[in-house]
């Protein structure tokens, strides 16, 4: 929502991305309602377990969600459901 107003190249850092999939009629899905929910959950995950690494972001596992190395990238961390 807000990181359109951000310019990733001006950061200097990597930008690591969360994905929230669903298994919907067979296949993995992003549906909206669901990601943007499971994006404030992470939120909370992180700030509740005063998380600072990458691999800290990977325990995440809230309302069924876990982290999906097969689908993830460098910059992009797939979670399914």
């Amino acid at each position: 929502e807000y990181f359109k107003a951000v310019k990733p190249a001006l950061l200097r850092v990597p930008v690591i991305t969360p994905v929230f999939k669903d298994l919907k009629d067979g296949k993995l899905k992003v549906i909206a309602f669901f990601a943007k929910k499971a994006r404030g959950l992470m939120v909370r995950y992180i700030i509740d377990h005063n998380i600072e690494t990458l691999d800290g972001l990977k325990n995440f596992n809230y309302e069924g969600y876990a982290f999906d190395a097969n689908l993830s990238s460098e910059n992009e961390l797939v979670f399914t459901r």
